[in-house]
């Protein structure tokens, strides 16, 4: 139990870079339609129009054996081109006796004429415990990343284009949203700047949250590891990954599926903004 609860702690890490776990143990609350995300998603409002980004929240039951795990995903909108992408993660069922807390990570993003870049990330791990810590500062003038990631001081030239794992996650869909299929990104992950390949296997219809997906099935993988992530990026929900798979050695260690997504303003804020 001890290596698999191991495993589950970096779960806020799911989408991209060294992804990690949960497990099937707590019965999901019955899941939102894909055609009511899809109609909130095409009802919310105009922001971010021009740069293909639009805010959404998403939820991901993932799972590894006997142990479970929720992600929440949410990327909001700020001030002129900023936005924040947060992600939630919490231990479920059987993980909950052993580990408590949640491990929050956000990315604050701008999204103008030179693309999605990362401005500043932020980890604050209160399952593990603050030495797995993280803050980074993109000095895009400077072309540097400074701060510091489990308590190693972080001091690196970004040489060039560079995404933190939360803001790899936006950049991705951003670019297949426009038509292009990037073959690799630099990542700085662990006080470490590693590049990250991409290859895609083509189209495939994938069942989440109670509907079929239409999605492009691609898998990414880090230049001198043994993990794999194999992710669906639906074409109904603007490439947002509906399924993820990680697997090692060829052999998958676990799975995470969309739950709900809405787009636009949260339900409560939608309906407060009705009855006024």
């Amino acid at each position: 139990m001890t290596v698999q609860i191991r495993t589950l702690l970096p779960l806020a890490a799911l989408l991209f870079a060294p992804l990690v776990p949960a497990g099937a143990s707590d019965r999901a609350d019955p899941p939102a339609r894909a055609g009511d995300a899809r109609d909130a998603r095409n009802d919310a409002d105009g922001q971010g129009a021009d740069n293909g980004l639009k805010p959404f929240r998403a939820t991901y039951r993932v799972s590894y054996g006997v142990l479970s795990g929720e992600l929440t995903l949410e990327l909001e909108h700020r001030m002129g081109d900023d936005w924040m992408l947060t992600s939630t993660a919490t231990t479920r069922g059987v993980a909950r006796v052993f580990r408590r807390g949640e491990l929050v990570e956000r990315t604050l993003l701008r999204a103008d004429e030179n693309g999605i870049r990362p401005m500043e990330y932020n980890r604050t791990d209160g399952i593990s415990g603050p030495e797995r810590n993280a803050s980074l500062m993109f000095m895009h003038e400077e072309d540097r990343v400074v701060g510091s990631d489990r308590e190693d001081e972080v001091d690196l030239s970004m040489n060039g284009e560079l995404s933190d794992r939360l803001s790899m996650q936006v950049r991705l869909m951003f670019d297949l949203l426009n038509g292009e299929r990037p073959k690799s990104y630099q990542v700085i992950d662990r006080a470490e700047i590693r590049k990250l390949s991409i290859t895609y296997a083509g189209d495939e219809q994938v069942r989440a949250a109670g509907s079929d997906y239409d999605s492009l099935r691609i898998e990414h993988q880090s230049e001198n590891s043994s993990r794999s992530t194999r992710l669906w990026l639906a074409r109904e929900e603007r490439f947002l990954p509906v399924r993820i798979e990680q697997l090692r050695r060829g052999s998958t260690e676990w799975t995470g599926e969309l739950r709900e997504v809405t787009w636009g303003e949260a339900p409560s804020q939608a309906a407060a903004s009705a009855r006024r």
